[in-house]
C-alpha cells in the first residue's frame, strides 16, 4: 500500500491514497484510489494495471451527516489497511476524522456541478462512517492562538503499527493511536461474540504531542519540512526549517502504547463492596501512581535558534510552564497527599479496632481456660464416683447370685463333678510340690558326696609301699643291664 500525500486533485488542496485491491465484475484486480478535495468531498477512482479508462465514483456519502461536511479546509488523507479500511481525513484547523470505508448496499447517483463537465461520475459503491474526531493542538496548551492557528497537516501511516499514524505540520509532530483498529481485527478473526469483552467504538483515540515547534503566539514557526520512519531500530526522523534534524526512538510494541484490557459490560462485582473494602483491596502503590499519572503529554520544544526570544516572550513561556505545573502537577500531588493522609487515618482506625479485638480475644481465652479447668475437675470427680458405683454393683450382683435357689439334679451333678475335679487338682498340686522337695533334697545330698570325695586323700600301708619300691628297683636294675648289653653289642658290631 502506498500513500501519496502531496498530490492534489484540485487547486483547493487535498490528497489521495490507495486502498486495498478488489476484483471488478470482469474479474480484473483494481485498486481503489481514494481522492480528497479541499472542500471535504471524497471520491474513489478504481483503476488496475490494464485499465483503459478508470471509473470515478463519488462524492462518497459521509455519515453521520453534519452541516460543514466534516470541514471545508481538508488538506490530507491517508488509508489504513484495516478490515474494513480506515480513512483518516485531516483539516488545517487541527482536526482529524477517523472513518470506516464500508460498502454501499444500493449505490445512488450524485451530481456535482463544480467538477469539469467532461468527467463522468458513476454511482459510488462505498460510504464513510465517521467514528470519532480527534483535535490536535497546534502549539503549546494555554496559548490562545493555538486554538485559532491553522496550517497544512500532513499524515504519515506507521508501517510497523497499523493502529498508529503521525501528523506533522508547522507547529510540530503528533502521534495518534487509534483504539478501534485492533478491536476490529480481533472481532473479525474470532467467531465468538466479543461485544462484552471489547465494546467497539466505546473509547476515544489518543493524540500525543511529540515535538512542538511553536511555543509563543508571536514567535516565528520552525516548520517540519521532512518526516521519515526508521524501521531498524524503530524511530522517526524530522527535518526542521531551522536546519535542525531531530531523531527519536519509537515504541513498536502495541501493548506498550495502550492497555487494551477493557472491562466487560454489566455491573462489576466490586460495586457492592464498601468503600473501605475497595480501599484495602486495591494496591496503595498503584493508587498513588494512578493519581500522580499525568493525563497530558508535554512535547519536546524545538524552537528556532536563530532568533533570541524577547523578555516578554520568555515571561509568557515561563508563565505557561508555571500554569502547567500548578494545574496539572501540583493538584495531583495535593490529591496524592490527601489520599496518603486518608490511608494513614484508616490504618490507625483499623489498628485501634484490631487492638480492641485482641484484648477481647484474650479475655475470652482466659474464660475458656477457666471453664476447661473446672470441667476437668468435675470429670475426675465423676470418674471416681462411677468407679465406686461399679464396685458396689459388682458386689450386689455377687450377693444376689449366692442367694439364688438351688438348681436341678443335672446342675447338682455337674457341680459335684466340678468340685471333685477341683479336689483332684489340688491333690495333684500337693504331690507335685512334694516331688519337687524330694528332688531338691537328693540334689543337695549328691552335691555333698561329690564334694567329700574330692577332698578325701588316699594313703597306702607301709608294707605295700615297701613291696612297690622293691619291684620298681628290680625293674630299674634289669633295664640298666639291658642297656649295657646293647652298648656292648654295638661296639662289637661297629654300629656306633
Amino acid at each position: 500500500t502506498t500513500t501519496l500525500e502531496d498530490t492534489s486533485y484540485s487547486t483547493t488542496g487535498g490528497g489521495h491514497s490507495f486502498a486495498q485491491p478488489k476484483k471488478s465484475k470482469g474479474g480484473k484486480i483494481e485498486w481503489p484510489i481514494v481522492i480528497l478535495r479541499g472542500d471535504g468531498n471524497v471520491y474513489i477512482l478504481c483503476a488496475g494495471i490494464d485499465t483503459d479508462r478508470p471509473k470515478l465514483q463519488g462524492p462518497i456519502s459521509i455519515l453521520p451527516q453534519v452541516d460543514d461536511n466534516y470541514g471545508l479546509d481538508s488538506c490530507s488523507l491517508v488509508v489504513v489497511p484495516s478490515l474494513p479500511p480506515t480513512i483518516i481525513i485531516a483539516e488545517s484547523s487541527g482536526k482529524t476524522h477517523h472513518a470506516l470505508l464500508l460498502e454501499e448496499e444500493s449505490p445512488a447517483e450524485r451530481s456535482l456541478t463544480e467538477l469539469d463537465s467532461s468527467l463522468v461520475l458513476y454511482p459510488c459503491e462505498w460510504y464513510l462512517q465517521v467514528l470519532e474526531t480527534v483535535e490536535l493542538e497546534l502549539g503549546l496548551a494555554g496559548v490562545d492562538e493555538a486554538r485559532t492557528y491553522s496550517c497544512p497537516i500532513h499524515l504519515k501511516r506507521n508501517l510497523l503499527n497499523e493502529s498508529r499514524y503521525f501528523a506533522y505540520h508547522n507547529a510540530g509532530l503528533h502521534a495518534v493511536t487509534m483504539d478501534f483498529t485492533r478491536q476490529l481485527v480481533q472481532f473479525v478473526e474470532n467467531d465468538d461474540d466479543l461485544n462484552e469483552k471489547y465494546p467497539l467504538f466505546n473509547s476515544q483515540s489518543r493524540a500525543e504531542y511529540v515535538v512542538c515547534t511553536k511555543a509563543l503566539p508571536n514567535s516565528s514557526t520552525n516548520s517540519v519540512l521532512g518526516f521519515a520512519l526508521l524501521s531498524s531500530p524503530p524511530g522517526i526522523l524530522l527535518q526542521l526549517a531551522s536546519g535542525q534534524v531531530v531523531t527519536l526512538d519509537l515504541i513498536s510494541d502495541h501493548s506498550k502504547i495502550r492497555d487494551w484490557n477493557v472491562a466487560p459490560g454489566g455491573k462489576s462485582s466490586l460495586a457492592t463492596d464498601s468503600t473501605l473494602k475497595k480501599m484495602m483491596k486495591d494496591s496503595f502503590q498503584d493508587r498513588i501512581q494512578t493519581i500522580l499519572k499525568s493525563g497530558t503529554t508535554q512535547p519536546i520544544l524545538k524552537l528556532d535558534q536563530t532568533a533570541e526570544p524577547t523578555p516578554q516572550e520568555s515571561f509568557e513561556l515561563l508563565t505557561q510552564a508555571t500554569k502547567m505545573l500548578r494545574e496539572h502537577y501540583f493538584v495531583k500531588h495535593e490529591k496524592a497527599r490527601q489520599e496518603i493522609e486518608r490511608r494513614v487515618h484508616v490504618l490507625k482506625l483499623l489498628k485501634q479496632q484490631q487492638l480492641s479485638e485482641i484484648d477481647q480475644l484474650q479475655q475470652e481465652k482466659q474464660q475458656i481456660r477457666d471453664t476447661a479447668e473446672r470441667l476437668a475437675e468435675n470429670y475426675e470427680d465423676i470418674c471416681d464416683k462411677q468407679s465406686a458405683l461399679f464396685k458396689r454393683a459388682q458386689e450386689v450382683v455377687r450377693l444376689a447370685t449366692l442367694r439364688l435357689p438351688k438348681g436341678s439334679f443335672s446342675e447338682n451333678k455337674f457341680a459335684d463333678m466340678i468340685e471333685k475335679i477341683g479336689n483332684a487338682t489340688r491333690q495333684l498340686e500337693r504331690n507335685v510340690d512334694q516331688a519337687k522337695q524330694k528332688i531338691t533334697a537328693q540334689q543337695v545330698q549328691v552335691e555333698q558326696k561329690q564334694k567329700a570325695q574330692k577332698e578325701r586323700i588316699v594313703a597306702l600301708p607301709t608294707k605295700q609301699e615297701d613291696i612297690i619300691k622293691q619291684i620298681i628297683g628290680e625293674m630299674y636294675t634289669q633295664i640298666e643291664g639291658c642297656v649295657t648289653d646293647v652298648k656292648k653289642m654295638s661296639s662289637v658290631l661297629n654300629m656306633t
